[in-house]
């Protein structure tokens, strides 16, 4: 059986500048607006926890309520984040990796909390979008990491078992993420937490650079292949 890799996008494959906190604070603002009480939320909240709050006190038979600021909080982030794609840049060594996996068997997804609009420019101006079989974001999924949702679905989609599946991410809701879904954690410091936090939060396997994820993957391939629980071929 092939081995199946998710990546994250924004700072595991590609280099994207986001104002992320001030994306929060105009989603908190909104909310508030909205009439929902934001005073235990503040720019460094996660923005699936910003939505939980807003959802958690949400009446029941009004959901309707929460389902218009959810997509409004949506289209503040979509707006932040297409400012910011026009400058993506994919990470040094992404090209080279990727050619490696893909050369090796490995089948190839992406994951992201992006929205759909910002994260198919970001990998058409980086020139990677055509390794993947599929892109799954926030659109999609709904529910942003650290949930598992998403994991999960694009896991399945790939269809190859969890233990032959890996989600690939630079921060510690990536590695949460793939944990609560029952996936191998694979964290690379190529965004903003060092190498040792990754590990800390129970990484499966953490590197300093996307370049080791070559040898890695290659260890697997291997151990896949020489299986003695391998199927036969011809």
């Amino acid at each position: 059986m092939p081995i199946g890799a998710i990546f994250d996008l924004d700072g595991t494959l590609v280099a994207f500048k986001l104002d992320l906190r001030g994306a929060r604070k105009e989603v908190i603002e909104e909310l508030a607006r909205r009439g929902y009480d934001t005073s235990a939320l503040d720019a460094s909240s996660y923005t699936q926890m910003i939505l939980d709050a807003a959802n958690a006190q949400t009446p029941k038979g009004e959901e309707r309520r929460f389902e218009e600021a959810r997509r409004a909080a949506f289209d503040i982030l979509d707006r932040f984040e297409t400012a910011g794609v026009v400058g993506a840049q994919p990470l040094p060594g992404i090209r080279g990796a990727l050619d490696h996996l893909r050369l090796s068997g490995v089948r190839m997804a992406v994951l992201t909390n992006s929205g759909r609009k910002a994260a198919s420019a970001e990998l058409e101006n980086a020139g990677i979008g055509a390794y993947f079989e599929f892109v799954l974001t926030r659109d999609e999924t709904v529910v942003m990491k650290p949930a598992p949702t998403g994991v999960a679905m694009a896991a399945a989609r790939l269809g190859l078992g969890k233990d032959s599946t890996y989600y690939v991410g630079d921060s510690p809701y990536d590695v949460r993420a793939a944990k609560a879904a029952g996936v191998k954690a694979i964290a690379v410091a190529t965004g903003n937490y060092p190498v040792d936090r990754l590990r800390g939060e129970g990484a499966d396997y953490a590197a300093v650079s996307v370049a080791q994820l070559k040898s890695f993957f290659d260890g697997l391939v291997k151990q896949k292949r020489d299986s003695p629980f391998r199927r036969p071929t011809g």
